[in-house]
């Protein structure tokens, strides 16, 4: 699954991290990502104050009022933190309402959900807690996308309208890809490899190579590759309740299969794309989603949440919208 949310280094220019497979980044990188989320999102903090983001403030947490349009629910990536989609909510068209759903557990007082069912029904109860009829909209950002589909397939099922479903960077795990796409993206990387292999002496190109290797293992292991051992799982958070959370999203997210949805899905891609991600997200998601577009907004996909990229990304919902046909007073 992937959990991680920008391999590639700021342009698409390669990085000594874009070789590393999705949930195994050295801590270094790992809590660089994290903070540069967290610093991206501070100046909407600033306006929405601290009690959003305090372990009380209950499941659902407006991030922008609205006056009675249809609400549009945003679920987080795998941390639980609603600090990354703070930006993105704010440039999101009046008068639409923007809720979060946090999972549970955040509090320290609650076990997280263990499956991505279980964790799709809880955002059903907190959804429901102020929206118990009518139609709403659902944004997922990486794991929180496979939340967001889980909920439209359960809520479509008990006859309730869900206009738009939208991913945004969102995968099941690399178990579920087609074979097609592994090929597609090992046959990115020996090309990648070989021409960076010409800058290195005799000595220096077999310990790249080594590296390399080594790279390839995980990648397979991460794959499904049964004579290769599971990697370890690095785990991400600011507390001791995030780190619990994000370890039981990134299992349900390996055991989860996706059913068949035949709704409306925007997914929403950086035209910087990881390097270990397909370059074309229909390769993944085809055989699930029968009513798939894909759209691709400039730069890597924490750049999509900085300020400077939440408006261009809100914009792209925005016209997805309007070609679904959704109006902000339809209902």
């Amino acid at each position: 699954m992937n959990l991680t949310v920008d391999q590639a280094s700021p342009g698409g220019i390669p990085g000594p991290e874009d070789h590393w497979p999705a949930d195994s980044l050295p801590p270094g990188l790992a809590s660089a990502r994290m903070f540069r989320s967290i610093r991206a999102a501070r100046s909407w903090l600033h306006a929405q104050g601290a009690a959003v983001t305090s372990p009380d403030a209950g499941a659902l947490v407006k991030m922008k009022p609205g006056d009675g349009g249809v609400p549009l629910f945003m679920i987080p990536g795998a941390a639980g933190s609603i600090l990354q989609l703070g930006p993105l909510a704010d440039k999101m068209p009046e008068p639409m309402p923007v809720y979060a759903i946090r999972p549970r557990g955040l509090n320290g007082s609650e076990q997280p959900c263990e499956s991505i069912r279980d964790m799709a029904e809880n955002g059903i109860i907190a959804m429901r807690a102020i929206r118990p009829v009518g139609p709403c909209l659902l944004l997922g950002y990486s794991a929180g996308g496979l939340v967001a589909l889980e909920m439209a397939q359960l809520l479509t099922a008990a006859g309730h309208a869900v206009p738009l479903v939208i991913l945004i960077d969102t995968y099941p795990g690399r178990r579920v890809w087609p074979l097609r796409c592994h090929v597609e993206i090992l046959g990115r990387q020996v090309v990648r490899a070989l021409w960076a292999l010409r800058r290195y002496s005799l000595a220096g190109a077999r310990r790249e190579v080594l590296r390399r290797l080594r790279s390839l293992f995980d990648y397979l292991a991460a794959a499904g590759v049964r004579a290769l051992p599971s990697l370890p799982v690095l785990i991400e958070g600011t507390s001791a309740a995030s780190r619990r959370i994000y370890l039981a999203t990134y299992k349900a997210g390996e055991a989860y299969r996706p059913a068949r949805y035949d709704g409306k899905v925007i997914f929403i891609q950086p035209d910087a794309v990881p390097n270990l991600e397909p370059r074309s997200p229909e390769q993944v998601w085809r055989r699930f989603l029968g009513n798939l577009d894909v759209r691709r907004v400039t730069g890597t996909t924490h750049s999509g949440f900085v300020e400077s990229g939440a408006a261009a990304t809100a914009a792209t919902i925005r016209e997805c919208l309007r070609q679904a046909g959704v109006t902000y007073q339809q209902y």
